[in-house]
């Protein structure tokens, strides 16, 4: 079956050194972390780190000062309305609850500076200062700002009001949003990473082609081959 034993032979050598190294890097070698769990927080960190624009859109708020709004929007329970009411009164919004229906009125720069105010302390993994706030858990209120801006944005749409929208939009998907989904992971800027950045991606690729070149020189040892179109594959 071997028809050439020393590429089959480099290209064993090849695979049993990458699965050694595979399973170096399925072990807890790194303080009791994995290899692979080490560069997935690794670049959760760097992802984290990219999309803080909080600030950015902060500053955008003020353009939306004085503009009042009003929308409707349905919670999933009587108490989730009831902590919806809160938390929106206390932005400075006016809030008539109605069941699981409220109708919620204010200022719509005012309402989106508190917002995200509270989507940036979650951000930097302060959530007990919201929590301490307004007496819920942090997820939870970026959760219901977020059902807030995605009824103002539909509202704008409807009324083709694109600066409100596109505003709105920001809000939910710049800050509500990361906020919500980084809870908890500590950002990283990739010049503060760069050295071990460019080393794990670099590992990526050359192990890629490890496991490639493997399988290429154990396929050249059983004397299969590519071949063109229409010609035999060696035997």
């Amino acid at each position: 079956m071997i028809i050439r034993k020393r590429e089959f032979f480099i290209g064993m050598v090849l695979l049993i050194s990458f699965l050694v190294v595979l399973a170096v890097m399925m072990s807890p070698v790194m303080n009791g972390r994995t290899v692979i769990g080490y560069a997935d927080d690794l670049f959760n960190q760097l992802t984290k780190g990219s999309t803080y624009q909080i600030p950015g859109i902060m500053g955008k708020a003020k353009k939306f000062e004085g503009k009042n709004f009003q929308v409707s929007l349905n919670a999933g329970s009587k108490e989730e309305a009831e902590k919806m009411t809160r938390l929106f009164t206390a932005a400075g919004a006016t809030v008539v609850a109605q069941g699981q229906k409220l109708t919620v009125s204010g200022d719509l720069g005012r309402v989106a500076r508190a917002a995200l105010a509270d989507a940036d302390v979650e951000f930097k993994n302060q959530g007990d200062r919201i929590k301490y706030r307004y007496g819920l858990e942090s997820r939870e209120v970026i959760y219901y700002w977020w059902n807030l801006f995605n009824a103002l944005q539909k509202r704008y749409k409807l009324e083709a009001r694109a600066s409100e929208m596109s505003f709105a939009g920001s809000v939910m998907t710049k800050a509500l949003e990361p906020a919500y989904n980084f809870e908890g992971i500590q950002a990283a800027k990739v010049a503060d990473k760069a050295g071990v950045t460019t080393f794990m991606l670099a590992f990526y690729v050359i192990y890629t082609m490890w496991y490639g070149f493997a399988m290429m020189f154990i396929f050249e040892g059983l004397g299969i081959s590519a071949s063109a179109h229409g010609e035999k594959a060696e035997a």
